[in-house]
């Protein structure tokens, strides 16, 4: 069985964490997988990509099997956390839009995982948990960055330090994911999204995307700076083009990617 399963619809990679008789645990093989595919997202043919869940949830995060396994030899190596973290440096570098489409459990690492994505549709059965402390850990997979920039220092530390199940609609107000649906409406609306996504202008959303990454580390005078390079690149584009005649001939534009 493999770890991620990859489907193309049209211009939309869909991958699903595959582990469900561990609810997605990630695991060495998972990480390996997930960055292969998306290394192969970088191509032309996609422009948007969706990640999601086999089985009854989501992701419960780490593989608690693998952490018994590491006692034995001291406890976490760097090298599993390490390949996390560079799996999420793949999600956020992609020049395409990710999607988080969470059912079911979502805990840990695979909360941090939805932090990390650039935008999150749930199911409004999705039940969500910083779990860490619960077995004596710190946070990893980027939740430490993201999560206080999110919803602020003091109720990320609570997040952290007092760990508890949240709702879906508990984590749409606080501002981590962007729609909530019925259950057995999520995969129409994961779907949807991404085919719109995949319609739009992709170069402008991987420049969108990149501001997004450096908004929280330039200051103003540098974000302006690259706002500039980034509207004149973007003016460049075919699609732009497309854009700029549609408006003028009143029609919806057809953006292809470039």
């Amino acid at each position: 069985m493999t770890a991620v399963i990859a489907e193309t619809k049209g211009a939309v990679l869909q991958l699903t964490l595959n582990r469900p008789d561990s609810l997605n645990a990630i695991d060495e093989e998972l990480i390996g997988a997930m960055r292969a595919h998306l290394a192969d997202a970088a191509g032309d043919s996609v422009r948007a990509v969706t990640i999601k869940g086999n089985g009854r949830g989501f992701c419960a995060g780490g593989d608690i099997r693998t952490f018994d396994k590491m006692l034995e030899a001291g406890g976490i190596s760097e090298s599993m956390p390490d390949r996390l973290h560079e799996m999420i440096e793949d999600i956020r570098n992609l020049p395409k839009p990710v999607i988080a489409v969470v059912h079911g459990p979502c805990a840990g690492a695979g909360f941090s995982l939805v932090m990390a994505c650039d935008l999150a549709i749930a199911a409004d059965t999705a039940k969500f948990n910083l779990a860490y402390a619960a077995i004596a850990l710190s946070p990893d997979g980027s939740s430490s960055h993201f999560l206080p920039r999110h919803v602020g220092m003091k109720k990320a530390t609570e997040m952290f330090m007092r760990p508890r199940g949240l709702s879906a609609q508990e984590v749409l107000d606080l501002g981590l994911v962007n729609q909530v649906v019925p259950a057995d409406e999520l995969e129409a609306a994961g779907d949807t999204l991404a085919s719109k996504l995949a319609a739009g202008p992709t170069k402008a959303f991987a420049r969108v995307k990149t501001l997004m990454n450096t908004t929280w580390t330039n200051n103003l005078h540098d974000q302006l700076a690259l706002e500039t390079k980034y509207i004149v690149a973007s003016s460049k584009t075919a699609d732009f083009t497309e854009g700029i005649k549609a408006f003028l001939d009143k029609r919806k534009p057809e953006f292809k990617g470039n």
